[in-house]
């Protein structure tokens, strides 16, 4: 092995600047005076005869001060012997996209496959090689030194590996740097061609969750769940959709996939008042890769509203009934309208009634909002039409609708759905007033005085009626991230064979304390040197 000395840090040898003040220092020094004497030869018998030197410069110890000095500089420079040249660096290409959380034929998944491998790897790294480790696939992250050396969360697979490997292997690479990409090849042109290469591949079949699309008839508990699922198989394979959590107990849905093409599945539930997680499982015996079977929403919680009745003495037991009706529908009560009280809809038949269109959920049949507007009576008004396109009346039949009397101007400023005819064209009978979070509809016709709640069309529009008073549905949060592309078909293994690290460059040895003790021995001789 070739050996050669270097420093790691060579500006500390401006210290040896320093080396002529010894130099300067070592000379002895001068008189400060000199005297005249007739009793030389007398002074020069006695110096003899004491036998002391006169004062001198001496080589020897000054040569052993300055190799002392350099010495000691040397070692501040941090002199080592390099080995001969190699890599002294590890970039780490971790793929943890969806696909890694594979089963491989041992039961294992993928991505522990190689996380085991990295171990290992490190343990027998040199402790000098530097270490970078990316996470490629789901949230990108990067390591760096111990972090990256302990794997320090790294987290689970996840998404998609919407990175290309080989680009990143190849403008990595370098003379002394080594890349290592840890992967199944999913979702990727090419494995890398440059560095290290480690491929664990879990091929099989695999059924998938890739949308679901959702109808919620908040605030009533039905809620109907499409989910878009595809087998990735080399035969037709047999599943089941599962519903757990926050709904009422349902059935599986049974259904056999044809390879490669997406099936469409539907489930009919209700939701649990409280609300809470919906989840859906879609099951399959041979499923390598169970990440994408499952879907997540949070279900809002239902009103469960109190519904109030308020009629005059006139009124027949018509709103009474349709609010016992209404409530066991909506999982909700029928409690007596008190002023101050707040309720989830207020049903109203005749009389006065402040309601603020709008802004308090209310279903009003005849009842006067201001009790100081004039009011004109309206003798049996002919039914004309009702608007076939309105969420409240489409699809309903009121064809049969007779009204015996009505209340003109008593209605607000709103979206008319039904006309009577008058000799001035077509008059509202009803309309619904939209606010921000609330709705109100108003009749101009009591309950006692049609035969409205003798029509089979009576309770789909007292539940429409319902639905559109309570306004938007609040919007499931959905939990679970859409199925990545390239994640799923697992078919085809990933082709390539593997390649090993290589050596990389032994450890440099360190000389400090060498030349340490090197100068501390000049100095210990240069004590016995006269």
């Amino acid at each position: 092995m070739v050996l050669a000395l270097t420093l790691r840090e060579p500006a500390h040898l401006g210290w040896l600047l320093l080396l002529p003040l010894l130099f300067w220092l070592a000379l002895p020094p001068r008189p400060r005076r000199q005297r005249w004497t007739a009793h030389l030869a007398q002074w020069q018998a006695a110096h003899a005869a004491l036998r002391r030197r006169p004062p001198r410069l001496s080589g020897l110890r000054l040569l052993l001060l300055a190799a002392a000095a350099v010495a000691a500089v040397v070692a501040g420079a941090g002199p080592a012997w390099r080995s001969a040249a190699g890599p002294d660096r590890l970039v780490v290409l971790l793929d943890a996209s969806a696909s890694m959380a594979a089963r491989t034929p041992s039961g294992d998944r993928a991505f522990d496959l190689v996380t085991a491998r990295l171990h290992a790897a490190f343990a027998a790294l040199p402790p000098h090689v530097d270490v970078t480790l990316l996470r490629c696939g789901g949230p990108r992250l990067r390591r760096h030194g111990a972090s990256a050396r302990h794997l320090h969360d790294v987290g689970s697979p996840a998404g998609a590996l919407d990175v290309d490997l080989a680009a990143i292997a190849a403008g990595v690479a370098a003379p002394a740097t080594v890349v290592w990409a840890l992967t199944d090849g999913q979702g990727q042109a090419a494995l890398p061609a440059v560095g290290a290469l480690t491929v664990v591949a879990a091929p099989g079949a695999n059924a998938a969750v890739l949308d679901v699309r959702t109808v919620d008839r908040w605030p009533l508990p039905q809620l109907t769940v499409a989910a878009s699922v595809v087998a990735f198989a080399a035969a037709p394979l047999e599943v089941e959709l599962h519903a757990r959590g926050a709904v009422g107990a349902v059935p599986p849905q049974r259904a056999t996939l044809p390879p490669g093409e997406v099936t469409q599945l539907t489930l009919e539930l209700e939701r649990d008042p409280a609300g809470g997680w919906l989840d859906l499982a879609l099951v399959a015996p041979a499923d390598v890769l169970p990440l994408d079977d499952v879907w997540r929403a949070a279900l809002p919680p239902l009103p469960a509203p109190r519904i109030a009745v308020l009629a005059d003495g006139e009124a027949g037991p018509f709103a009474a009934v349709a609010a016992q009706a209404l409530a066991a529908e909506v999982r909700g009560t029928v409690v007596t309208a008190v002023a101050g009280a707040e309720v989830g809809l207020l049903l109203v038949d005749g009389g006065v009634a402040p309601v603020v269109p709008g802004r308090v959920r209310a279903l009003c049949f005849g009842s006067r909002l201001d009790p100081s507007v004039e009011v004109e009576p309206w003798l049996e008004p002919r039914v004309a039409d009702w608007d076939r396109q309105s969420a409240l009346t489409a699809g309903l039949d009121l064809s049969e609708l007779r009204v015996a009397a009505a209340l003109r101007g008593i209605l607000p400023a709103g979206e008319p759905f039904l006309w009577a005819e008058a000799a001035g064209g077509r008059v509202p009978l009803a309309v619904v007033v939209d606010g921000d979070a609330a709705a109100s509809v108003h009749f101009a016709f009591r309950l006692q005085d049609s035969n409205l709640p003798l029509l089979a069309a009576f309770p789909q529009l007292l539940r429409r009626a319902f639905v559109r008073c309570h306004g938007r549905a609040a919007q499931l949060q959905v939990a679970t991230p859409p199925a990545a592309p390239g994640e799923q078909d697992l078919r085809q293994p990933a082709a390539g064979p593997d390649r090993p690290l290589p050596p990389f460059r032994a450890a440099d040895v360190d000389l400090a304390a060498w030349c340490l003790v090197g100068g501390l021995l000049a100095l210990a001789a240069r004590a016995f040197v006269r």
